[in-house]
C-alpha cells in the first residue's frame, strides 16, 4: 500500500496543478493576444480551443518524451470516449440539450472524418513523425476552416472572463511562461504517478491512459458541461466536445507522432478507435434524428461509456 500511496498522491497532484496552470495560460493567453490586436473570434477559435486541450497535450506530449507513446495515444482516444460518453451523457441527464442543425449536419461529420484520419494513420501498428506532422497540418486547415466559417463556441463573455486589464505586458509574459513551466512539471509529475500505478497493477500503459489519465485531463470539459446544462447553453455543450475530441486527434496524436515514433498497441487499431468512431455514430445519429440529447439518450451514452470502462478493467486484470 505504501508502495502505491506515493503514485496516487502523484497524480491527485499533477491533476490539480495541470487544471489551475491550464486555466492560468487561458487568461494571460487570451489578454495577451487582445492586446496584440487579434480579433476575438480567433483568440476563441484558436487560443481558448488549444487551451482546452492544454491537460491533454502536456500529458501526452511528456508520456512521448519518456517513451510512453501508448499512455499518450490511450489519453486521447480515452478523453474522446469520455467527452461523449461521461460529459455529455451526465450533461443531458441533468438538463435536455438541444442541437441544431448545422452542428448536426456539419460539426459532428467532421468529428468522425478527423477519427477516421487518425485510425488510418495507426493501422500500420505505428504512429510515425509523419503522420504526426500531418495531423498538424490538417489541424492547420480545420483552424483556417473554422476562421473562415465563423465557427466558434466561445462567446465575448467567455472571452471577457479572462481579461484582467491591469496588468502589465511584462506580467502577462511571466505569468505565461509560469504557466508553461507548471504544465509541464505537473504532467511530469502525472505520468510518474501514472506509470508507477500500471506497473503496480501489471497493467499497460494503454490501460491507464484509456481511463486515470483520460477521466483526469477531461475533468474541465465535465465542469464547464455540467455549468453549462444547468444554464441551458446548449452550444456551448457540443461545440466544446466537438472542439475537444477534434484537438484530441489532430493535436495530440499529432505532437505525439512527431515528438517520437511510437508502436501503437493492437487493441487501438480493433477496440479503441473503433468505440470512438462508435460513439461518435451514435452521438450524429441521435443529434440528427433525436435533434438532441435528453435523459434517456443521457443513460444510453453513460451506459456505453461504463460498458467499456468495465471492459477495459475486466480484461486488464484477466
Amino acid at each position: 500500500m505504501i508502495d502505491l500511496a506515493l503514485p496516487i498522491v502523484a497524480v491527485l497532484f499533477g491533476f490539480v496543478v495541470l487544471m489551475k496552470s491550464a486555466d492560468l495560460l487561458v487568461d494571460n493567453a487570451v489578454e495577451f493576444a487582445l492586446r496584440l490586436g487579434i480579433s476575438t473570434f480567433l483568440v476563441g477559435v484558436i487560443i481558448i480551443g488549444f487551451g482546452t486541450s492544454a491537460p491533454e497535450m502536456f500529458v501526452s506530449a511528456m508520456a512521448s518524451l519518456e517513451g510512453k507513446g501508448n499512455l499518450a495515444v490511450g489519453n486521447a482516444l480515452g478523453s474522446n470516449v469520455t467527452n461523449i460518453g461521461l460529459v455529455l451523457g451526465l450533461a443531458a441527464f441533468i438538463n435536455r440539450i438541444s442541437v441544431s442543425s448545422d452542428t448536426a449536419i456539419a460539426d459532428i461529420p467532421v468529428l468522425i472524418i478527423t477519427g477516421v484520419l487518425g485510425a488510418y494513420f495507426v493501422l500500420d501498428g505505428e504512429l510515425t513523425a509523419l503522420d504526426g506532422a500531418i495531423l498538424l497540418i490538417v489541424l492547420g486547415g480545420y483552424l483556417f476552416w473554422s476562421a473562415q466559417n465563423g465557427k466558434t463556441t466561445v462567446s465575448e463573455e467567455e472571452i471577457n472572463k479572462h481579461i484582467h486589464s491591469e496588468r502589465s505586458m511584462s506580467a502577462l509574459i511571466s505569468l505565461l511562461l509560469i504557466s508553461i513551466f507548471l504544465l509541464l512539471v505537473a504532467s511530469r509529475v502525472l505520468v510518474f504517478g501514472a506509470v508507477s500505478i500500471a506497473e503496480f497493477f501489471g497493467v499497460s500503459d494503454l490501460i491507464i491512459g484509456l481511463t486515470v489519465v483520460a477521466i483526469g485531463t477531461s475533468l474541465p470539459e465535465l465542469a464547464a458541461a455540467i455549468a453549462a446544462a444547468r444554464k441551458n447553453a446548449h452550444d456551448m455543450i457540443i461545440g466544446n466536445i466537438i472542439g475537444s475530441n477534434v484537438f484530441n486527434i489532430l493535436a495530440v496524436l499529432g505532437i505525439t507522432g512527431v515528438i517520437q515514433s511510437t508502436a501503437v498497441e493492437t487493441e487501438v487499431i480493433w477496440r479503441d478507435f473503433p468505440v470512438m468512431l462508435g460513439m461518435t455514430v451514435v452521438m450524429l445519429l441521435i443529434a440528427y434524428c433525436r435533434k438532441g440529447f435528453g435523459r434517456i439518450e443521457g443513460i444510453f451514452l453513460l451506459a456505453i461509456y461504463l460498458g467499456y470502462i468495465s471492459y477495459l478493467i475486466a480484461s486488464s486484470t484477466a
